[in-house]
């Protein structure tokens, strides 16, 4: 499965995420330490929210594995936000590895990442087309089941861009809830890793959720505070403050005390102010019927 990095906070550059750190995303391509599976060599992608006045992310994707692409070196280096996701994807069995199921999605002011799979998606793939609208399923280029997960939750919202962090979280609870219930009613019962992360460039909402009470959800962390950065070392976060926050499917150094890990079936919610909530996902797979 795949691993991806969330930020939002202070202004930086998004090497000293992405590159920089002892397990960065980039290390994380090569031997990712919190997965079975520590190669994620089937692309990578980056998303991110312009400093000047443009609501819209940019958005570099390839199909290159990250630890050998020149191009993602210097982009990352070079390229300041205060709102990015990055990703480095490894490609679900039966899935290609093509630009348009590289990782985070985007529409409008919507980013849109995925770590995990819906396992068994051939069965649940034609019920899910059945039931997006029109403009939905236009908007769908791969065929990914995260893309399909995206298209469900931009219907969910009703394609609504000045939604609140609640509002967000709402949606993609409300998401992963339409996936049960349709694997359901197609006798789909095994797992699904749902690790969704969503921004509108104001919120960040993730998730850390499998539908299978026996088996762990992949892993997701994060870390909040003010973020000092130093060449050659590893960040230091001060707790003391809202200042920045990320979202990380594994830490991304060495300090282990400085991330939070987000139990079975939560959410992490950071808010327009860098505001952060866990909560419990109020979804129970037994009852999950709309």
């Amino acid at each position: 499965m795949c691993r991806f990095v969330a930020y939002k906070g202070i202004p930086i550059t998004m090497d000293e995420l992405v590159v920089e750190p002892s397990n960065s995303l980039i290390e994380q391509s090569k031997d990712a330490k919190k997965h079975k599976t520590p190669l994620n060599g089937d692309g990578f992608g980056l998303g991110w929210y312009p400093l000047h006045q443009d609501a819209e992310p940019g958005l570099f994707v390839s199909v290159k594995p990250a630890w050998s692409n020149q191009n993602l070196h210097q982009i990352a280096s070079k390229i300041k936000t205060s709102n990015f996701f990055a990703h480095v994807r490894d490609a679900s069995e039966g899935i290609p590895v093509s630009l348009a199921n590289c990782h985070p999605f985007t529409f409008e002011n919507y980013l849109f990442m995925h770590n995990g799979f819906l396992d068994e998606f051939p069965k649940i793939h034609r019920e899910i087309i059945n039931c997006l609208s029109e403009r939905a399923f236009r908007l769908v280029k791969g065929n990914t089941d995260s893309e399909y997960a995206f298209a469900l939750f931009l219907d969910t919202i009703d394609f609504a861009g000045g939604l609140s962090s609640d509002d967000i979280k709402e949606g993609i609870y409300l998401t992963i809830k339409k996936i049960i219930n349709i694997r359901k009613e197609k006798g789909s019962h095994t797992n699904a890793y749902m690790n969704f992360v969503v921004s509108n460039g104001e919120s960040v909402v993730a998730t850390r959720f499998a539908t299978d009470k026996n088996t762990q959800p992949t892993s997701l962390f994060y870390t909040r505070g003010e973020i000092s950065f130093n060449k050659g070392e590893d960040f230091k976060v001060s707790h003391d403050s809202n200042n920045s926050v990320i979202v990380s499917s594994e830490p991304l150094t060495e300090q282990s005390r400085e991330w939070m890990k987000i139990d079975r079936n939560h959410a992490v919610i950071v808010d327009e102010n860098n505001q952060v909530k866990v909560e419990s996902i109020p979804i129970d797979y037994q009852s999950s019927i709309l």
